[in-house]
């Protein structure tokens, strides 16, 4: 998905757009599918509205982004726990609101500067770093999302942007405040631990027959067989059928010629130029250079440093004088060019260098044009495949009728659980989709035609449920193994608990970490220069924590990262650090609180917007796209 798309707007306006909850939202209850409900309207504010498709892609441009910062696909079923859909129509309600202010206020963006807004984002530009106007728009396709639209949202934004900007601009954190927060931040301790693991109690006997069978039943639960399921699938990739091999040369010729300019540089030169108030002025200190006089003594004699008078490396197009233009590209490198009746004055330039153009040849790049070209050409067959089988489907067709028909491979997944494991336990190998496919096939049902999986560049996976194992208890006997092992985890990590507990309490009496050690058998360690806001390699979330909650000589005992752990932990020293305002840090963290005191402001005034126009929503919708009324 597009970075502009999914972040809306850069720096701290995205964050303050995606802070914005203004709306509060009962929580009501989930499940289901949240897509192909249409593009109708989902609220309004005042005369601004949201509609089905913004929520739909905002909601899933949230959950990618989710699943991207975990390292784990977020499902619908999480996010309604986590209540994102909520907080997805809050914002979208909240911008809708803006979106109203700004009509209110009559602010306009022109399509020239929407244009130019367009074509400078680096996602669209090509080799050459020009805007490409096919990457332009086979990004936009990939992601699913119409030209107009695009262009919409962006004009949208860019209005909202200019009431947030104007509101918030100039809003600085108090030095007072800056160093409070810098010294909280940057405080520094020593501190000594001892951690208490398994190796410091007594190691637990067998449990007898009697005393498994009782931890089985109360965590009978805890030992359950997974649902399973039967998974049809028919893939289609664009990678997997691309064939550069069959683009002919004429149609790597034509792209080449039609991209010539893309794989041009222009030639750039570096110019110097000094402007006069006359002629007069300029033919004087003509007369001083020819005399003996540098350009830069000329320049420095009229109050100009080297830095006023550089134009900087430039194409000709890109010099605004287009006389200066004709002259600095017809002199050689170094020389200086007499006075010119510049459109913008007299003037004497000078070329310090030359950065010659040059056009990549074909060779260098032919085979990259071929595999784009061929990517294209298998992304049209791709969409041309995936109507055919939703047609095939329509009239009634199987899966695997259609995949016969259309000739293309059908696979079935035999047993597959939600983490992707098999019946056996071992990991399904090279299944299609992935966790994206886990997700979607464990939230339909046998039957259910379901949504093929977009997997992004062309890349489709049509699934059926064949067969649903239910989840089940298993008997001890199945599960023996597992209750083995929770059991005896669950007695060390108890026992761990007990001596921990008198160790510290041996602590908190006075008694050093050194005999504690000593009795364990174990060596007090030592930490220095930790800070609360730098992770530290040998303490536990739960320990760092526990290290700044007391002054010096505080002690603890704080969970270690292994739960059948825990480490003792007393404070040596503290230091706080002088605070110097042009440090990098303390520069970030004024810049940090400035735009927490604007996000601030911001909410205030969004509240206000929405305490002043009407705000509805159309809940029968919402629980469409939410799965609200497949939960009832």
């Amino acid at each position: 998905m597009l970075d502009r798309m999914r972040q809306g707007a850069s720096g701290w306006t995205a964050k303050v757009l995606l802070g914005l909850l203004i709306i509060s939202f009962a929580v009501w209850g989930i499940s289901g599918q949240f897509f192909g409900y249409g593009t109708g309207q989902l609220a309004r504010v005042g005369d601004a509205e949201v509609t089905t498709q913004e929520f739909q892609r905002a909601l899933r441009q949230r959950m990618d982004a989710i699943s991207q910062r975990t390292g784990s696909l977020l499902t619908l079923e999480q996010a309604r726990l986590f209540s994102i859909p909520q907080q997805v129509l809050s914002e979208l309600i909240t911008q809708a609101a803006l979106q109203d202010q700004a009509q209110d206020y009559n602010l306009g963006i022109s399509d020239e500067a929407l244009a130019e807004e367009i074509q400078r984002d680096p996602t669209f530009h090509g080799v050459g770093g020009r805007f490409d106007r096919a990457r332009f728009q086979a990004l936009l396709r990939n992601a699913g999302i119409r030209e107009d639209d695009y262009v919409m949202e962006l004009r949208h934004q860019a209005l909202r942007n200019q009431i947030l900007t104007a509101i918030s601009s100039g809003i600085t954190a108090p030095e007072p405040l800056v160093q409070a927060f810098y010294r909280y931040q940057n405080e520094q301790r020593t501190v000594a631990y001892l951690a208490v693991d398994e190796s410091a109690v007594e190691a637990p006997a067998q449990p007898d027959q009697a005393a498994l069978e009782a931890y089985f039943t109360d965590n009978r639960g805890a030992f359950r067989a997974p649902e399973y399921r039967r998974i049809a699938t028919v893939s289609l990739d664009a990678n997997a059928i691309a064939d550069p091999a069959a683009v002919s040369e004429a149609d790597v010729n034509e792209a080449y010629e039609r991209r010539r300019q893309e794989f041009t540089r222009t030639e750039r030169r570096r110019i110097e130029q000094i402007r006069f108030e006359s002629r007069e002025a300029a033919e004087q200190a003509q007369q001083a250079i020819e005399g003996g006089k540098d350009l830069l003594e000329v320049a420095q004699e009229r109050g100009l440093s080297p830095a006023d008078i550089d134009l900087g490396l430039k194409t000709r197009p890109e010099i605004v004088d287009a006389r200066v233009a004709e002259a600095a590209f017809a002199a050689e490198e170094g020389t200086i060019v007499p006075v010119l009746d510049g459109s913008l004055g007299p003037a004497i330039i000078r070329v310090t260098a030359i950065e010659a153009g040059s056009v990549t040849p074909l060779a260098e790049v032919a085979d990259r044009l071929r595999a784009e070209i061929a990517q294209r050409a298998a992304g049209a067959r791709v969409l041309d495949v995936f109507d055919e089988i939703e047609d095939e489907r329509a009239g009634g067709s199987t899966l695997e009728e259609a995949a016969q028909k259309l000739s293309l491979p059908y696979a079935v997944i035999e047993s597959v659980d939600r983490e992707g494991r098999a019946s056996d336990g071992t990991e399904v190998a090279g299944l299609p989709g992935g966790r994206e496919l886990l997700a979607e096939a464990f939230e339909t049902d046998v039957g259910v035609e379901a949504d093929p999986v977009h997997m992004g560049n062309d890349s489709y996976v049509f699934f059926e449920v064949l067969d649903v194992v239910p989840e089940r208890e298993r008997t001890l006997d199945e599960a023996r193994d597992d209750v083995l092992a929770a059991w005896r985890r669950d007695q060390v990590a108890e026992r761990v608990e007990e001596r921990a507990t008198a160790l510290f309490d041996r602590l908190k009496a006075g008694e050093g970490l050194e005999a504690l050690a000593q009795e364990i058998g174990k060596s007090v360690q030592r930490v220095e220069n930790l800070s609360r806001s730098e992770p530290n390699a040998e303490l536990s979330r739960n320990a760092l924590a526990q290290a700044f909650a007391g002054p010096e000589g505080h002690v603890a005992n704080a969970e270690a990262e292994d739960g059948a752990a825990r480490i003792l932990l007393q404070v040596e020293t503290v230091s706080a650090p002088a605070f110097f305002a042009e440090a990098e840090s303390a520069q970030s963290l004024q810049n940090n609180l400035a735009n927490a005191l604007q996000t601030d402001l911001l909410q205030a005034y969004a509240g206000q917007l929405m305490q002043s126009r009407p705000v509805t929503v159309n809940n029968a919708v919402y629980a469409q796209l939410t799965g609200e009324n497949r939960s009832q």
